[in-house]
């Protein structure tokens, strides 16, 4: 948006903000910059910008060292693996995430598969409307099943395992279990959770739904067995991270159990070629739902994003703290960002 060659600006959006979260910066020098304009940026940047709201840019120490006067990253996504995290403590420069809004996202979108698939209504919308219905009668292979008395597992029990918990709960679930590094009492005692090693989550589990990001700890961690253990008509959900679970493991799991079923919004390679067996054999099965890796992505969630990136900025410049530091030594701020119902109230009532 900005043909740039050296103008000096005091906050960098990349891609550019909403209305609502412009507002708050408009006391400041702001440039928007949209994707394929990196050339543009960088040289933005390297006249001494101070802080840089970002959705997908690759931050690494090369960009880092040509960033004169950066003092705060502000990212509008709840991931940071596209950020050199190391390289940015190293050179002084505070860093936050925003993943209350996208949290709720997947956790909405996570609801929404799981009972599309238990229910069939993907499988039943495309037996309508390709006129097997009026061509076969009426699909009794699509008996669906019921949320209630069902046992979910959760793998991860942080921000996006709370609300599933929460809301399955809510829903009829009988038992809620969980797999995390770390004990969570207070989330224990209110949903009434309980924690068990990996293999007993996926064996008690009529629905596990995966929530871990892909780290060396959990890489491949999910195996062909551990599918396999699921107990008959289980339900596995991956909205994490691809590389948790092994393409080939799920597919061979799929084989042994035809009973089993299957959401992904991520997968170990993306996009997903369309000769993938997912594809090709198992998407029409009813069983299978696939997603293009958008349950974060809601409209609502990627302005509040946006609007609480403005917010941490304008916080910085005027406190110097942020609310969710994503590396020691910055300043955390002793308050907390607004409530996340309220925000997305304000988006609501603006329009672009």
């Amino acid at each position: 948006m900005f043909r740039v060659s050296s103008p000096k600006f005091d906050v960098i959006a990349y891609p550019p903000l909403p209305r609502e979260a412009r507002e708050v910066l408009k006391g400041y020098s702001v440039a928007h910059f949209r994707y394929g304009e990196e050339k543009n940026l960088l040289k933005a940047l390297e006249a001494g910008t101070k802080a840089l709201i970002i959705v997908g840019l690759n931050i690494d120490k090369d960009l880092l060292s040509k960033s004169r006067g950066l003092r705060v990253i502000i990212a509008r996504t709840d991931g940071l693996d596209y950020v050199d995290l190391s390289s940015v403590e190293e050179a002084g420069i505070c860093i936050a995430n925003q993943p209350e809004a996208i949290a709720e996202s997947v956790a909405e979108h996570t609801l929404g598969a799981v009972i599309s698939v238990m229910k069939y209504i993907n499988a039943g919308h495309e037996y309508v409307v390709s006129g097997e219905w009026f061509r076969k009668g009426w699909p009794s292979q699509f008996r669906g099943g019921l949320m209630l008395g069902r046992s979910l597992g959760l793998l991860g029990f942080g921000r996006i395992g709370h609300l599933l918990a929460s809301k399955f709960k809510n829903l009829g679930v009988s038992q809620i279990y969980y797999w995390s590094r770390s004990r969570v009492d207070r989330t224990e005692l209110v949903l009434e959770a309980v924690r068990l090693p990996l293999k007993e989550v996926f064996m008690k589990s009529d629905i596990v739904i995966n929530t871990l990001p892909d780290t060396q700890e959990t890489h491949h961690i999910i195996t062909a067995e551990l599918l396999e253990s699921m107990p008959k008509g289980g339900l596995f959900v991956n909205v994490g991270r691809g590389g948790v679970l092994k393409t080939e493991d799920l597919i061979k799991a799929l084989e042994i159990r035809n009973d089993l079923r299957v959401v992904l919004d991520v997968y170990e390679q993306e996009p997903l070629n369309p000769n993938n067996p997912l594809i090709l054999k198992y998407s029409r099965t009813g069983k299978v739902l696939l997603t293009p890796h958008i349950a974060g992505y809601s409209e609502e969630s990627m302005r509040v994003t946006a609007l609480l990136a403005a917010l941490q900025v304008k916080k910085f410049f005027e406190e110097g703290c942020l609310w969710d530091p994503a590396i020691r030594g910055c300043k955390q701020c002793i308050d907390s960002p607004p409530p996340l119902k309220e925000l997305i109230s304000k988006v609501l009532r603006c329009k672009e």
